[in-house]
């Protein structure tokens, strides 16, 4: 009976998914080289797609909005940090020109990586913000690629305070992968703007196997005491959310909230393979997803319950290959 289930749910969720969202499914197939399974995802990318095409949690995007998040984070943890924010307008027209005396990153609330530095006091111009953010105003940052929740904001650009270390580098990044509340790995950038260098770490700091091709790994960082507190934090914001990636960064002594983050690599990272995909996958409960939430009808309780099995599944792969590894 189970068997014939899944394969009429299979059926029928990969034809909506096929349906509706054909451009998504075939995106991800011309990076993959695999035709997704919109239904029974069977790997973290796969999670992410499923995500896209029918989850629909309206936590997120309050969340997604990079300018209420701080509020939001700062209700989570209470004392946790936030970069200053210099000004906020509809359009960069709206830019008092005396903002740029001062270093500062220019930013729009509903994007990811629409950011431009002002390095030093008036490096940029006016113009210049208004030349590299009026054409973005044309289009919904993620409608092409299923990231649904920044078409919930209402665009704002807004410039925030800039934060260099001694050394001249920008803080390190801290990304922190957290799946039902708990805190699996962190992604440590350093030096995001010159030799640019990950480490891939534990809850504990210690580092993990993962590395990244196109970034050095040859750092050791010296994590103060401050940094513990990093993990504590991620799982308080965090908190009855399936998956989420929380982005803090540490700066003279404090830790500041940047972010958070739903869609990571917009689930098309080829970066996520081996042991790393396989972890990911068997964290994320898609049953603590929104898509589950409340009274559910019949069809969608037998899918609960299938997705469980593959959880399950999922688990027993993943202690097979660290056995073997």
């Amino acid at each position: 009976m189970d068997k014939l289930s899944r394969l009429g749910l299979c059926l029928v969720l990969n034809l909506y998914a096929w349906f509706r969202y054909p451009h998504l499914l075939i995106r991800y197939w011309a990076i993959f080289r695999q035709i997704p399974n919109a239904a029974f995802p069977r790997s973290f990318n796969e999670k992410l797609l499923w995500r896209k095409i029918h989850d629909r949690d309206q936590r997120f995007g309050p969340m997604t909005d990079k300018l209420a998040a701080r509020a939001i984070a700062q209700a989570g943890a209470p004392g946790l940090a936030t970069p200053q924010v210099l000004w906020v307008g509809d359009t960069p027209d709206d830019l008092p020109p005396d903002i740029l005396a001062r270093p500062c990153v220019i930013k729009t609330n509903r994007g990811s990586g629409w950011n431009l530095f002002n390095w030093s006091p008036n490096q940029l111009s006016k113009a210049d913000v208004v030349d590299y953010f009026k054409p973005k105003m044309r289009f919904v940052y993620g409608h092409r690629i299923g990231e649904w929740s920044y078409a919930m904001v209402k665009q704002k650009f807004y410039a925030e305070e800039l934060f260099v270390e001694p050394s001249g580098r920008v803080p390190d990044d801290f990304n922190i992968h957290t799946f039902g509340g708990g805190v699996l790995t962190m992604t440590l950038i350093h030096d995001r703007f010159g030799d640019k260098t990950h480490v891939s770490l534990n809850p504990d700091l210690s580092r993990t196997d993962t590395v990244w091709e196109d970034y050095s790994s040859d750092y050791e960082p010296q994590f103060e005491p401050i940094h513990h507190k990093l993990v504590d934090i991620a799982e308080r914001l965090a908190a009855g959310i399936d998956y989420v990636r929380v982005d803090l960064f540490c700066h003279a002594g404090r830790i500041y909230f940047r972010e958070f983050t739903f869609f990571p690599g917009s689930g098309l990272s080829i970066r996520n393979v081996g042991e790393t995909e396989l972890t990911r996958n068997a964290w994320w409960d898609l049953s603590r997803s929104a898509y589950f939430a409340g009274a559910l009808p019949g069809w969608k309780r037998t899918y609960l319950r299938l997705l469980d099995v593959d959880l399950a599944t999922a688990a027993e792969t993943l202690k097979h290959y660290q056995n073997r590894s």
